[in-house]
């Protein structure tokens, strides 16, 4: 596995982490949080396989 590779899977760890603690906090709702991991899951495979 590259670095590349490995920065976008910690980055989207990262960014699913954050949503995590976003929606604890109350600040995202339930629809908000399953979107953000979504996207990111899709993005981070996109681009992973694309390397």
């Amino acid at each position: 596995m590259t670095e590349t590779k490995f920065g976008l899977l910690l980055t989207g760890a990262a960014v699913i982490g954050l949503a995590v603690a976003l929606h604890r906090q109350r600040a995202l709702g339930r629809g908000g949080l399953l979107t953000v991991i979504a996207a990111t899951l899709v993005t981070v495979a996109a681009m992973f396989l694309t390397q």
